[in-house]
């Protein structure tokens, strides 16, 4: 008697675990009517200083100084692009919670590798999706991608030269973000961010933005750009609304190492000190 009824609330409890899990799948249906967000990301205070990484250190020096390498063989890494009135670039704006809506369309991720660059430097990534990596180098980079920010290593990743690498990316639980970068070229790097539906934008130069067919209902929008704090907001969305959206990021914020700043082409004592104390704190 005991196994008959454990056996039922196996059998219960599998069928509750599949009905939920559809429930939570996002479904494609016609939207009449449905609103507007649009707006731009912007950074106010100072821009933060760019990341430096001296190419003397890593191998293939010649090739990878064909691109973002200054007088003193430094590649220089701009993360954040901003125009003369402050709209700030890669920003990727997404609505979290929508069950239903327009057709889920979207691009595979394809990034190019060529002089040790991975490009463009953010993507939007579905759960399961399969990235691809052109690598028209004629060298060999081995990568990692990394859940967060050089956190755990959801997948290894060799890229042969001149050839095309492929990886599945899982995230675990409720993880979103997640770094390629290459173990030989630190300065190799590129962002995903998770997107559960099609309610999302990757801000251009201009910092503008706009999501259109949003169904009717409050929601939350999330701004993500790979080297700050996530900013969102509340909103609700009525039958053929349109909604001023703006983001806001504080370059003030941003703390960079001291070894990541300095431009002379050498490595100087106080930077060793800036690096250790930086890796005993993570």
């Amino acid at each position: 008697m005991k196994t008959s009824i454990s056996f039922l609330l196996f059998v219960s409890l599998g069928f509750l675990q599949l009905f939920s899990t559809q429930g939570l799948a996002y479904q494609e249906i016609e939207i009449k009517n449905g609103g507007v967000i649009k707006g731009k990301a912007f950074l106010s205070g100072k821009i933060p200083p760019p990341r430096i990484y001296h190419e003397v250190l890593f191998p293939n020096m010649d090739l990878c100084a064909e691109v973002d390498t200054d007088d003193n063989m430094n590649r220089i890494l701009n993360d954040f692009l901003v125009d003369s009135g402050g709209s700030l670039k890669d920003v990727v704006i997404s609505i979290e919670h929508v069950d239903a809506g327009k057709i889920f369309h979207k691009e595979p991720v394809s990034i190019l590798s060529e002089a040790c660059k991975f490009s463009p430097s953010v993507h939007v990534v579905r759960q399961g999706e399969t990235i691809h990596i052109n690598n028209v180098d004629p060298v060999m980079h081995n990568s990692q991608v990394y859940e967060s920010k050089k956190g755990k290593i959801i997948s290894n990743l060799p890229i042969p030269a001149e050839e095309v690498s492929s990886s599945k990316i899982q995230f675990t639980g409720k993880q979103k973000i997640f770094q390629l970068i290459c173990g030989m070229h630190e300065f190799m790097q590129s962002w995903g961010y998770r997107v559960q539906n099609p309610y999302y934008f990757i801000t251009g130069k201009n910092g503008a933005f706009q999501i259109n067919d949003i169904p009717p209902g409050d929601y939350v929008v999330n701004a993500w750009h790979f080297l700050m704090k996530i900013r969102s907001q509340k909103i609700h969305v009525d039958e053929n609304s349109v909604i001023q959206l703006d983001f806001d990021f504080d370059g003030n914020e941003v703390e960079r190492p001291h070894y990541e700043t300095i431009a002379s082409g050498r490595i100087k004592e106080e930077a060793f000190k800036s690096r250790e104390k930086v890796l005993k704190s993570n």
